[in-house]
């Protein structure tokens, strides 16, 4: 009985800090915890195993993400799109429908500098268009233009093949797990980071972390 009680804890922890998982998002990740445990990376040489588990977790999730930019610039080679920025930003558009500036740039996580400079080099190569904005005419509404929108689809395909090789002999299952470990991360800090603009990390530090360490 007693072993029991100690599943269900470990699964009532597991909802707290992965809303919207299933019974069998939580039978995986508890099967791998002794897996995990016993997980001590051996570094290339090259590459230094991180010290502590916070590292190493930065690391693989930002190596990864280096690793597909890296697949995205050879995908894009063969397209007029002009960087995986300008992508992002044409992206951007396509799901946000007509948008301010500023919308656009805080959905692609840019800073407000090269947000600008980036959507005025689309608008010169006709990749977006811009209209001023009837409700304030200093400001102006941007939507992606019929060749933007050709070209962003050329680049999804071309994406999806930079996906497959980084995915390549990845389970469905590790798929499922890592997203609905990922997904809540994400989803807080785009929009912490957007809003967090302009201040110094130890300002940010204090009032997001040191609350919860001093709860």
């Amino acid at each position: 009985m007693e072993r029991i009680i100690h599943v269900l804890q470990l699964w009532s922890d597991f909802e707290k800090t992965h809303p919207g998982s299933e019974f069998e998002d939580f039978c995986r990740f508890y099967l791998a915890k002794p897996e995990i445990k016993a997980f001590k990376p051996v570094g290339s040489g090259k590459q230094p195993t991180p010290p502590d588990d916070d590292s190493m977790f930065m690391m693989t999730v930002s190596r990864t993400t280096l690793a597909f930019w890296g697949y995205m610039r050879i995908a894009l080679k063969g397209t007029s799109m002009p960087s995986i920025e300008s992508l992002m930003v044409c992206a951007a558009l396509n799901a946000l429908g007509e948008s301010s500036k500023t919308d656009v740039i805080n959905y692609s996580m840019f800073e407000v500098s090269t947000g600008m400079d980036m959507i005025k080099r689309l608008v010169k190569a006709g990749f977006i268009n811009q209209r001023t904005d009837p409700r304030d005419k200093r400001s102006r509404l941007l939507t992606i233009s019929d060749e933007g929108k050709k070209v962003l689809f050329q680049c999804f395909k071309k994406s999806t093949l930079a996906r497959d090789i980084l995915l390549h002999g990845v389970t469905e299952d590790d798929k499922k797990l890592v997203s609905r470990i990922l997904f809540p991360i994400q989803e807080k800090h785009a929009k912490l980071s957007v809003e967090s603009k302009g201040k110094p990390i130890e300002d940010i530090y204090n009032s997001f972390v040191g609350e919860e360490k001093r709860v």
